[in-house]
């Protein structure tokens, strides 16, 4: 009891004590607030890449792609607990907007929207086909001609309320996309020739992921 009665008039008495307990005091808030901050983005930042790539990915190191992956997919399904599986391809671009003299190297995704919308959220990310995202791909504009997807900061740009400027309705803008296939040994296919592949789309969406690598 004589103990405890000693460190209370100490803590009382002297001033320093403050200071050391204040100090104390706020290391712990900052240290609470920081990690209160870190669990919410990391929290937030698992959720936009759950919704972008759904619960797991299967994927190879090979260069030119998954081979029997329809197989893959019907042993996936037939297993019962697997309720959607997309086939996704990945490769690097060129791409050049006809009407405007802008080029840029982007990466782009080959998906069936179809099967894509059951293994991920896809649909969510879309703007004006968010209702439909099984037509991602065809065209307002022109739903005769091929569509493509774009990130929304790949072109956008926001307001001074950090909003995105989308407009009533697409703008009709054609473009091109060109890329370099490869032979299984990773070499670059039809050397001796033009080795480039070229293909012409029409904008048909902008998906907003929340992830800035995906978006931009």
């Amino acid at each position: 009891m004589y103990k405890l009665i000693l460190i209370i008039r100490y803590l009382f008495k002297r001033r320093i004590t403050y200071f050391a307990t204040a100090a104390v005091a706020l290391c712990v808030f900052i240290v609470v607030v920081v990690m209160t901050v870190m669990s919410g983005l990391v929290g937030e930042f698992k959720e936009k890449n759950h919704d972008f790539v759904g619960d797991c990915v299967v994927g190879t190191e090979s260069l030119v792609g998954f081979p029997y992956y329809e197989r893959f997919m019907d042993r996936l399904k037939d297993s019962g607990f697997v309720v959607g599986a997309s086939p996704v391809v990945r490769n690097y671009a060129l791409l050049a907007l006809t009407d405007h003299a802008i080029k840029k190297g982007v990466e782009i995704l080959g998906l069936d929207p179809n099967l894509h919308i059951q293994a991920t959220s896809f649909g969510r990310s879309l703007h004006f086909r968010a209702a439909q995202p099984e037509k991602a791909f065809v065209p307002i504009t022109d739903p005769n001609a091929t569509g493509c997807v774009w990130g929304v900061d790949v072109i956008l740009l926001r307001n001074a309320q950090g909003q995105y400027s989308y407009g009533a309705r697409p703008p009709r803008l054609p473009l091109t996309l060109t890329c370099f296939p490869l032979t299984a040994k990773g070499a670059l296919a039809g050397v001796g020739s033009n080795p480039a592949q070229t293909e012409d789309f029409v904008y048909s969406d902008y998906s907003h992921t929340g992830i800035a690598r995906v978006d931009g």
